[in-house]
């Protein structure tokens, strides 16, 4: 069934995995394991076909090894903010959401778009302007 070229191959493989240091998986399970991590890698594409979400699966969850395993390996373990979660639709979850205008109008005084007079401390004329008086300064 194996060509020898492909036989040869697998030995090739088989030999590096047993004596590189940097994966252990690798190293105890030669070609079984790079048949793992072909499936670890393909495994969103096959997820959306399958029931399984990243949430779903006990005692940790697919996020929480992933955190893990970049730890473990000292890569970087920073993943983007956010969830994979429906929490708008989902009780006892608060979702606090910025507006920058509201639906509702502000309350305005009861006599808006109209002229008002401002009550001024001085006039142009140097005094209060009052009846009777003709608007010049004393002599």
């Amino acid at each position: 069934m194996l060509t020898s070229g492909s036989a040869a191959a697998m030995a090739g493989v088989a030999a590096y995995d047993l004596l590189q240091k940097k994966h252990a998986l690798l190293r105890n399970f030669p070609l079984i394991g790079h048949g793992r991590y072909l499936l670890e890698s393909v495994g969103p594409e096959l997820r959306q076909y399958i029931v399984t979400g990243n949430d779903e699966e006990r005692p940790f969850s697919r996020d929480q090894r992933r955190w893990v395993y970049a730890s473990s390996k000292l890569e970087n373990n920073y993943f983007g903010f956010g969830t994979d979660n429906d929490v708008e639709h989902t009780e006892a979850y608060p979702v606090i959401k910025h507006r920058t205008f509201s639906e509702i109008a502000p309350a305005s005084h009861k006599h808006a778009g109209e002229e008002e007079t401002l009550p001024s401390a001085k006039s142009s004329a140097g005094r209060a302007a009052g009846p009777g008086s003709s608007g010049r300064a004393p002599s």
